[in-house]
């Protein structure tokens, strides 16, 4: 049986007596969605060197779970893992810390910034802006009723509709094909310089496909000879005909 991997999250300027516990839930809240294979990774220690968070991994998982840190900054990270990985930054900056990932005692596989990367403050600007996703949620009581898509990218964006009569006929589409959704959007700039959309107030919408996205490319693929039974990532070719890199 092999051995587990030992992985290292340092964090430079505490020390376990100074490192408060209710901090190092969240640092270790974060770690479980960074790593991955949940079940597969396990807490061993806080050592000591700075304030060190030691865990192991099993080594059927070791290959996935590298795979999720070495790719955390690349252009097409796992969407978990990048998410966890800025917020382990933002509570590192928070804490005038810079932090690290090594496997085994000083093999480097990761950085975090901290509070070497300069301030930037929040940008926030209202824009037209069109989504195409599926209606996941709908509901309220107000005027203005809450909705949530799933973009074909597969982000979630939280928005609103105005006007009972409004939700009713969207509710039609819930999970039932992608619409083409458009509105005012309010978008975000972060410090790294990325965009989010926060809130899209709906305006207008139109059914692009009556069939789910999954189900549309399956039935492109099963067709012969066409090409895209042949294509390792359909969704990501379907993004670029669409001008969505």
């Amino acid at each position: 049986m092999e051995a587990r991997q030992k992985l290292n999250f340092k964090i430079d300027n505490y020390t376990p007596e100074t490192l408060p516990m209710a901090r190092l839930v969240q640092y270790l809240a974060q770690l479980v969605s960074l790593y991955g294979s949940d079940d597969l990774v396990h807490f061993d220690k806080l050592i000591r060197g700075s304030a060190i968070v030691q865990v192991s991994v099993d080594a059927i998982a070791v290959p996935a779970v590298l795979h999720r840190l070495v790719n955390v900054t690349s252009t097409q990270p796992d969407p978990e893992a990048e998410k966890a990985y800025r917020a382990i930054d933002k509570l590192l900056r928070a804490d005038n810390a810079v932090g690290s990932i090594t496997r085994g005692k000083d093999t480097n596989i990761l950085e975090f910034p901290g509070r070497t990367q300069p301030a930037t403050d929040t940008i926030t600007i209202h824009q037209p802006t069109t989504i195409d996703g599926v209606l996941i949620k709908i509901g309220g009581r107000d005027e203005t009723i809450p909705v949530t898509l799933r973009s074909v990218e597969g982000k979630i964006i939280n928005g609103e509709i105005r006007g009972v009569a409004q939700a009713k006929e969207l509710s039609r589409h819930y999970m039932n094909g992608v619409l083409r959704v458009a509105g005012n959007g309010k978008w975000s700039r972060t410090g790294n310089g990325e965009w989010l959309l926060e809130a899209l107030s709906i305006q207008s919408y139109e059914v692009i496909d009556s069939a789910p996205l999954d189900q549309v490319l399956f039935e492109l693929r099963s067709v012969e000879q066409n090409g895209w039974g042949e294509l390792e990532n359909p969704i990501e070719a379907w993004k670029r005909l669409r001008g969505r890199e």
